[in-house]
């Protein structure tokens, strides 16, 4: 049994190979090297190698969704299943509308409850955007919340200043600067941490009262606030995970 993985995001293609339930290989590639088919078929023909079973979807990019899934199609002879909000992925979605629920969001509360069943939860994906999104152990997306990821907190602050720098993703050691790109680099990263901070505990209150979720951290830029005490446990495959729960639902 060997299965396909993917998560169309803004910035990159993440994806994953299973097999027999084991992650095998794990890439992650920039979004335009998979716009066209050409593209597409050299990123699986480097990362995917022999044939799999299965293929799983999820797209925060509507017009490369069909695409994508085509090329998948023509070159491993696998039609994707496509994760959406409203798919049969057995999670219950307590939006408003449950359709505007980022599919993205669907993978990581499904790998959540899927690896940590029967547990509250918390997810926080620290990706191009950084999302909190409560599971509750039965199942539901209670909902969640949405700010600019750590990146875009750079790049605004930069782009909307005359003198202020684009600053790299060093992890400051002390919130006290005492250069312009000190003094960034710190408010940028306690900042953003202080921001999630109070989100899940805003979150943890509202959805789930006196009891204390398990909070899970995933996403690219997760690994730089492991020290900021702002999530109990690092899953960087959370997504995969879902995908995978997905695949053989």
């Amino acid at each position: 049994m060997r299965a396909l993985l993917l998560n169309i995001g803004n910035t990159s293609l993440l994806g994953g190979v299973v097999v027999r339930g084991q992650l095998r290989a794990r890439f992650r590639v920039p979004v335009g090297e998979v716009a066209t088919t050409a593209g597409l078929r050299r990123v699986l023909e480097a990362r995917v190698r022999g044939t799999v079973e299965r293929v799983a979807l999820c797209s925060v990019v509507p017009e490369l969704t069909l695409p994508v899934c085509a090329g998948v199609k023509l070159a491993l002879g696998v039609a994707p299943r496509v994760l959406r909000a409203e798919s049969a992925h057995g999670l219950d979605i307590g939006y408003k509308r449950p359709r505007e629920l980022g599919a993205d969001r669907v993978a990581a509360a499904l790998g959540a409850h899927s690896a940590y069943p029967g547990r509250d939860l918390i997810v926080v994906d620290f990706g191009t955007a950084t999302t909190v999104t409560a599971v509750t152990a039965a199942g539901a997306v209670a909902g969640g919340a949405i700010l600019p990821g750590y990146g875009l907190w750079s790049e605004m602050l930069a782009a909307r200043t005359a003198q202020l720098p684009k600053v790299n993703g060093t992890v400051p050691r002390q919130a006290l600067g005492r250069t312009p790109k000190e003094a960034i680099a710190a408010g940028l990263h306690f900042g953003h941490a202080g921001a999630v901070r109070e989100l899940v505990n805003r979150i943890s209150r509202e959805v789930y009262d006196r009891k204390r979720p398990l909070i899970l951290a995933t996403g690219g830029n997760a690994a730089r606030f492991e020290r900021e005490n702002v999530f109990a446990e690092h899953v960087p495959d959370l997504i995969l995970l879902g995908l995978y729960a997905y695949a053989y639902a």
